[in-house]
């Protein structure tokens, strides 16, 4: 669904917020609504809020239906599968697709590559690919997909309660100093440059790093998000005075790289149906291999 502006009619009794989109958005429950208020798909007035916020009338109401609500038509385009079984599929997403079906972008990503391949399997019902988490179109690594609602549910909520483990490997530009640190800047958006900033308006997040190995004018690093801000990892760095280098928003060197730098490269979960611990790693791509041996 294309994202939908609307504005509450002036005289409009006071509601909630979530009670009045039950009677807005036709088809959707209150408490999917509440989510998608807390993930920040529907802002009042351009900005993040909580159901509970009261409505008075005049206000700005912006809507985005999440991917997985939308109808996705199924590719043939091949996928780089890392894991496979009744339940879940994890694949390495190349950079530059776009991970679902949005505005400008319904056709060509990686929820209709998936749509596909979930369809060729299926002897019985057909299986729906659910998003359980989501990469910027720039970068690569690893993506979890669920195959039913009861899958999706489960690694959802372990995404929302961090439980999740996740590594992201990153060249940024200019050489840091500290071999370990921690970035901490609530994130939210800023709707001048539309992008997102780090904002005291924001939500709280932090990322915590390493260096893998420095090289002259730049700086390989292991990520670890602890929470899982839009753009986080990207924001912080350049918060910082490290962009990720090729980043095509945040730094001003992007031309400089083929591709911008990031990869998400691990991460551990607890199995939907087997509720074991389980890790998968994402192998580095060639063409941010090839970057790092010229810098070697």
């Amino acid at each position: 669904m294309t994202p939908s502006t609307f504005l509450v009619p002036e005289g409009t009794p006071p509601a909630r917020l979530d009670q009045y989109l039950v009677g807005t958005l036709e088809g959707h429950s209150r408490n999917q609504i509440q989510k998608w208020i807390r993930s920040g798909h529907i802002l009042v007035n351009g900005k993040d809020t909580e159901p509970s916020q009261e409505l008075l009338g005049g206000e700005e109401i912006h809507v985005t239906i999440p991917a997985e609500q939308v109808s996705v038509v199924p590719e043939k385009i091949s996928l780089d599968v890392l894991y496979e079984d009744r339940w879940i599929l994890a694949v390495n997403k190349p950079a530059g697709m776009v991970t679902h079906p949005a505005a400008k972008n319904y056709t060509g990503t990686l929820l209709n590559a998936a749509a596909y391949h979930l369809k060729k399997l299926s002897k019985g019902p057909r299986l729906r690919p659910g998003l359980v988490h989501r990469l910027d179109k720039e970068t690569s690594g690893i993506l979890v997909l669920a195959k039913d609602t009861q899958s999706l549910n489960i690694l959802s909520k372990q995404f929302e309660q961090r439980e999740v483990e996740k590594v992201y490997r990153a060249l940024v530009t200019g050489k840091l100093e500290q071999k370990k640190g921690e970035i901490v800047g609530s994130i939210g958006k800023d709707f001048e440059k539309m992008r997102m900033t780090v904002s005291s308006a924001g939500r709280y997040a932090r990322t915590d790093y390493k260096i893998v190995k420095s090289f002259k004018t730049e700086t390989y690093v292991e990520a670890y998000p602890k929470t899982g801000r839009t753009h986080q990892i990207r924001v912080h760095f350049a918060k910082i005075g490290h962009p990720v280098a090729g980043d095509p928003i945040y730094s001003e060197d992007a031309s400089k790289f083929p591709r911008m730098m990031l990869h998400a490269y691990r991460l551990t979960f607890t199995h939907p149906k087997t509720k074991k611990r389980m890790t998968l790693e994402a192998p580095l791509p060639k063409d941010f291999l090839k970057v790092m041996v010229v810098r070697s």
